[in-house]
């Protein structure tokens, strides 16, 4: 039986490696009927199974975690072991980081990036040292490791030369957008929108800076940043600019609520210091929605030819690329249209297959 290990599940939202999980499962399940002499199930903590259909909660099992963070790694490193031994798993799929270290069993890792490697500073320091300190063994014990995109693999390499003949790179997809007809014809506004559980390295200082310096020029120009922002860091960047009449928060939004808003905005802006893929670009791409880019870590990979690229330390360079976007229609059709072509590179099914494929190879 083939486990996946998504502990990192939460009840009330999901993060961006939350909804690799939700996708990858629901594509696994799809993909069932052709490999029906292998089934699979998924753990998840109690509370957090309402993220998955029907189909896919016929094969999950809850686990009732302990909600301290430091209680749960005790249970993830000490009781989860004993889980997997008495519901038979043979290979487990760690989707985050960190694994089992004293399972005995056949384990593949997925590694969404290496910030806390990459741009220490901007990680807290508990959530840094967590990842230093089991990530590299989990990566050892791992037969294989999974990285979401080249620019991630080259990092593992680099960092861990060691796990180097064991990286295989299995690109993300985006979830669907649902686009009814009303929002295939939606007027745009002239807000930009940013994506994100907001952390050090997501930037969003830049942002709001740029739209207060373009807004004291065109008063059309104003944004918003969608996600949690548990540190603060977007309100206060918002606070420091003096721009809570141009900058708006939403921290948590349904889907078909987040599908209008993409719909209508200006641009989608990823103006991260480092990403290991970044969702939001494709999700804006597949929204028909210009995409404005960090020239930092797997952006320019994942985005291809269907963003504006800006130096996410320039607020200038960032304001320039809104208003181009704004004032020159042949420039928004064109990064719509080379997003339209990109995006569709991507899918969730062919995803599952090369993970199913790797899982199966034991």
């Amino acid at each position: 039986m083939i486990g996946f290990s998504f502990l990192g599940l939460a009840p009330n939202h999901l993060s961006g490696i939350g909804r690799y999980s939700v996708a990858l499962f629901e594509a696994v399940i799809a993909a069932l009927p052709a490999i029906p002499d292998e089934p699979v199930v998924a753990f998840v903590p109690a509370g957090s199974e309402h993220h998955f259909s029907d189909a896919a909660r016929s094969h999950i099992r809850a686990l009732r975690m302990p909600r301290h963070p430091v209680a749960r790694i005790a249970y993830e490193q000490l009781a989860f072991p004993a889980i997997l031994r008495q519901a038979g798993i043979r290979t487990l799929l760690n989707a985050s980081f960190t694994g089992p270290l004293y399972w005995r069993g056949d384990m593949v890792t997925v590694i969404h990036d290496l910030f806390y490697q990459v741009v220490p500073a901007m990680v807290r320091p508990d959530r840094r040292l967590y990842l230093k300190t089991l990530t590299p063994p989990t990566l050892r014990r791992s037969r294989a490791i999974i990285a979401v995109s080249q620019n991630t693999g080259r990092d593992l390499a680099d960092t861990y030369p060691d796990i180097a003949d064991r990286i295989t790179v299995v690109p993300l997809a985006c979830r669907a957008i649902p686009v009814s007809d009303r929002m295939a014809n939606a007027t745009r506004s002239d807000r930009a929108m940013m994506v994100s559980t907001i952390t050090a390295n997501k930037n969003p200082r830049v942002f709001v800076a740029a739209l207060k310096r373009l807004h004291a020029e065109y008063p059309w120009a104003s944004g918003l940043i969608v996600g949690d922002d548990p540190e603060g860091l977007a309100a206060a960047a918002i606070a420091e600019h003096d721009a809570s009449a141009i900058v708006e928060q939403q921290r948590h939004v349904t889907d078909g609520e987040l599908a209008r808003l993409y719909a209508t905005s200006l641009a989608v802006v990823i103006p991260s210091y480092y990403e290991g893929f970044g969702l939001p670009v494709l999700e804006a791409q597949a929204s028909g929605v210009p995409v404005l880019c960090a020239s930092r870590g797997s952006l320019p990979e994942v985005a291809g030819d269907g963003a504006l690229f800006f130096d996410p330390d320039d607020p200038d360079a960032l304001s320039r690329a809104l208003l181009a976007v704004r004032s020159q229609p042949d420039i928004r059709q064109r990064l719509v249209d080379a997003g339209t072509v990109n995006v569709a590179k991507y899918s969730w099914e062919r995803t599952a297959r090369d993970t199913l494929d790797i899982l199966r190879s034991a």
